[in-house]
């Protein structure tokens, strides 16, 4: 049996006055990475779950489907991934941070490009960024993008991002973004910068292959992103495959299955939804964190 993988925290259901001290006992508790993740603007209307992956696979298999497989709301606290990732950079030192997913497609090249290098400068390295193209028209309407364009988008994104953190004038001409060679510091202190491409379709198995540093989906897709980087000539390669399980905790036994099944990273949750602290026992969340880590074997 394989080891223990990498397993780091979602952060978002985190509530905002117990995350720097979730944080600081996360490092402290060995944990590898905090990760945060975002929706920027769901629609506030009935059948806004509809289109949820979970939701639609288990429609295919003729199954009852409901928002409650949904682990959120349109009303659920989503903070800007960046700006959570700055906050925790500020208070910890060791732990990775990272954001799974990011609407990369929702934003433009060069400022979310400065924002990024400068995450990874302040933070000492410690940086990674899982992109993927979401699952809501609506998002890409509210933040005027164009949903049927989203894929060749992301995939230009990605690209001038490598252009503007490795070449020392950037220069890019293409669809979305064109521009001549320009000043662009500081560069990020990771190179490559990783980026890890997150989905549940083919596309986006390629994507991985073709333009990642890692892959952020379910494990049953590593056999055929492993093909895809073999086809590329990235077989030997470092990857990094990785998950997230947004539902709960992810016990040690399935921690090592998940390993023996090839994923390096796994992300688990300690509260599914946003827990407040009772005024009665403000520390519980952070003993139930604490108690999660050593039943797992990180202490």
């Amino acid at each position: 049996m394989a080891s223990l993988p990498k397993v780091g925290l979602n952060v978002v259901p985190v509530p905002s006055s117990l995350l720097v001290r979730f944080a600081r006992l996360a490092e402290d508790m060995g944990f590898e990475s905090l990760w945060s993740g975002e929706h920027v603007c769901l629609p506030a209307n009935e059948d806004w779950w509809r289109g949820y992956p979970t939701v639609t696979a288990t429609a295919a298999r003729g199954e009852p489907v409901d928002p409650s497989l949904v682990p959120f709301t349109p009303h659920s606290p989503f903070h800007e991934p960046l700006i959570v990732l700055s906050h925790l950079a500020a208070v910890t030192s060791r732990v990775r941070l990272g954001v799974g997913i990011y609407l990369l497609a929702l934003r433009d090249a060069v400022l979310v490009g400065r924002a990024l290098a400068s995450l990874d400068v302040l933070s000492g390295g410690r940086i990674d960024l899982g992109v993927g193209l979401g699952w809501s028209p609506e998002e890409y309407a509210y933040t005027g993008n164009d949903w049927h364009k989203r894929g060749r988008k992301l995939d230009e994104t990605i690209l001038a991002l490598r252009a503007l953190f490795e070449q020392d004038e950037p220069e890019f001409h293409g669809e979305f973004y064109d521009f001549p060679k320009i000043g662009f510091q500081p560069k990020p202190v990771q190179r490559p910068f990783p980026i890890h491409v997150g989905g549940f379709t083919p596309a986006a198995e390629r994507r991985a292959a073709r333009l990642g540093n890692g892959w952020y989906g379910g494990p049953a897709h590593i056999p055929s992103v492993k093909a895809q980087l073999a086809e590329q000539g990235r077989a030997d390669e470092p990857f990094t495959f990785g998950m997230i399980e947004p539902r709960g905790m992810i016990e040690r036994d399935e921690l090592l299955r998940l390993a023996d099944q090839g994923v390096d990273r796994v992300v688990t949750t300690v509260w599914p939804q946003t827990l407040e602290p009772s005024a009665d026992d403000p520390d519980a969340p952070l003993r139930e964190l604490e108690a999660y880590a050593r039943r797992i074997g990180l202490v």
